[in-house]
């Protein structure tokens, strides 16, 4: 392929074939034009056999990751592996040169998340795009452009919420809130607010009855200052049993701007008027995902430059939990580092 010149269509090699994995699959097979999934490794092979399997594909089910990025039939890649697998694929990627979609976290903590930073500044161009794809939703994109037109002055506080009708699985911990839940609300804030997260704490509340996972203590409290000064508390409660309930507000200088609730039909019946609510994340998140992606085919095939959330986003957020898994160990604010950010992110 000449330089400069546009892919009809990306060929993508997907690490990581577990739920979040195989939905990213079907998306990209189904939903986002450009794209084509030709190769999969995941490290138990039966789940990778039967991603080609059950999906339809006409990829090639890879030994291992190297051989898989390696591999001519492999542009980019997209990994959706557990969280402690993510640095691997991603070094391998930026050493080949091939674009790599990443879920958030991504990395397992700063230290590999800064691996990542070095290896993409010293290859010398951005090739990670981190899955925060809240920055790819509607609501939060009109959050977005309604405080930096500036009519409303600036902000003063923030708050969140991140809720889940149960946790993932019964072995789902205290400090995954902050890997799994938080990191996306300390990241949506940051690009809100276009501000780092200087301090944070982590406060636990009274622990839910209802909760199946002996090793979570939650309801969770994240308390978020800016380097700007804006106190953002971020409700975390991933057992909270009625629907995947997701907010955001800024109050300004001269009114405030709130996420807006994800419209779906109200029902008015037996003296009740009702909305139905999201139950877990694919169905409420839909449309941000295959936004995102469709982001990332773009640059791969050469339509536009890679956008969204890069690196040093991912730095910054693992940066910020660290600091808060800190604080929840040891329940006292953490101040987070703020390392100076490369050129290649300027």
């Amino acid at each position: 392929m000449a330089s400069g010149e546009a892919r009809r269509t990306a060929r993508l090699g997907v690490v990581g074939c577990g739920a979040i994995g195989r939905d990213h699959i079907r998306r990209l097979s189904t939903l986002v034009a450009g794209a084509e999934v030709t190769g999969v490794f995941d490290v138990v092979a039966e789940a990778a056999q039967a991603a080609v399997d059950d999906l339809g594909l006409g990829a090639r089910r890879f030994g291992g990751v190297a051989e898989l990025v390696s591999a001519d039939e492999v542009d980019a890649i997209v990994i959706a592996s557990r969280n402690d697998a993510h640095l691997e694929p991603l070094l391998a990627a930026i050493a080949a040169g091939k674009p790599a979609f990443v879920e958030k976290p991504m990395a397992i903590d700063a230290e590999q998340s800064r691996q990542v930073v070095e290896a993409e500044v010293a290859h010398g161009a951005r090739l990670v795009q981190v899955g925060f794809n809240r920055r790819f939703d509607a609501g939060y994109l009109q959050m977005k452009r309604i405080l930096d037109a500036g009519d409303l002055g600036a902000p003063l506080l923030g708050a969140g919420r991140h809720y889940n009708v149960a946790p993932a699985t019964a072995y789902y911990g205290t400090e995954n809130v902050v890997n799994d839940s938080f990191v996306h609300d300390i990241d949506a804030f940051r690009f809100l607010l276009d501000d780092d997260i200087a301090r944070v704490e982590v406060r636990i509340g009274r622990r839910n009855s209802l909760n199946p996972a002996p090793a979570l203590d939650e309801p969770q409290l994240l308390l978020m200052e800016t380097v700007g000064g804006v106190i953002v508390p971020v409700e975390g409660n991933v057992n909270c049993q009625y629907g995947y309930d997701i907010q955001a507000r800024v109050v300004c200088e001269r009114g405030l701007v709130s996420l807006p609730d994800v419209a779906t039909p109200e029902v008015r019946f037996a003296g009740r008027i009702a909305h139905p609510i999201s139950s877990d994340w694919a169905d409420r998140f839909a449309d941000a995902y295959t936004a995102e992606f469709r982001a990332f085919v773009d640059a791969v095939n050469g339509r536009r430059a890679l956008a969204g959330p890069d690196a040093w986003d991912g730095l910054m957020a693992s940066l910020t939990a660290d600091a808060a898994l800190v604080s929840l160990r040891e329940r006292v604010p953490v101040d987070v580092p703020r390392p100076a950010r490369p050129a290649l992110y300027a």
